[in-house]
């Protein structure tokens, strides 16, 4: 199985958007969808995305401020506020 992007756990963290991201990631949104979702059709129950550009993949994780080892490594999950 490929592994799995977690741009959309990262940039939600971060306060953004699937829009926000793409604007700040200046990626066309089809690709940013694919990236958001981890999917190659850009939908999010599509089939697990295969193959992305090194030069995606490193404009992605500019956008959000992190490595792009980062967008493979899932982000500590929210701990609950008492």
């Amino acid at each position: 199985m490929p592994p799995r992007l977690y741009v959309r756990r990262i940039a939600e963290g971060q306060g953004l958007n699937l829009s926000k991201f793409q604007q700040k990631a200046r990626l066309s949104m089809s690709t940013a969808r694919r990236l958001w979702y981890s999917t190659s059709n850009g939908k999010e129950l599509g089939p697990r995305l295969r193959a992305v550009n090194l030069d995606v993949l490193d404009a992605a994780a500019q956008g959000i401020n992190v490595t792009i080892a980062e967008l493979f490594t899932p982000p500590p999950k929210p701990t609950a506020k008492p």
